[in-house]
């Protein structure tokens, strides 16, 4: 919940400042997209080393 509810919250607002003339589904799948990249490649491996001694006891 913490590694994705902040961004997402933040790339709905972003794509809908940005895009708003885009079609809802592409919209989305974008923002799934980019959520996606963003989560397994910056945030979870930050969140890993932040948390590696708590979650390895």
């Amino acid at each position: 919940m913490v590694a994705v509810y902040p961004p997402l919250v933040a790339l709905v607002f972003a794509f809908r400042a940005l895009f708003y003339d885009m079609p809802a589904l592409l919209s989305l799948f974008l923002i799934a997209s980019c959520l996606t990249a963003l989560t397994t490649g910056l945030i979870l491996p930050a969140l890993h080393r932040r948390l590696d001694r708590w979650l390895n006891t």
